[in-house]
């Protein structure tokens, strides 16, 4: 996929929404349900936020966790080490 299909504002900034929680399981031994809690609006981070469900198959889940482990690793491992003075 590409970050053409991501949604932006006005200026072209790509739009983002903090993630705050989320749920798994598996449903009926077919499909995992995944649900994201997220804010819109700072005001949102307050209250609890908002909630959505998705429905994604076993090969998606992998493929999935495979790219936000590689992601993560990619940003923790790129961090500089800190200099003791």
């Amino acid at each position: 996929m590409s970050l053409d299909m991501l949604e932006r504002d006005g200026q072209g900034n790509i739009v983002t929404r903090p993630v705050t929680g989320w749920v798994t399981a598996p449903v009926a031994g077919m499909y995992i349900l995944l649900g994201l809690k997220y804010a819109e609006t700072p005001e949102e981070l307050k209250v609890g936020g908002r909630r959505l469900q998705f429905g994604i198959t076993p090969a998606q889940a992998l493929e999935l966790a495979d790219v936000l482990v590689k992601q993560a690793r990619g940003i923790l491992d790129a961090k500089p080490t800190e200099v003791a003075n």
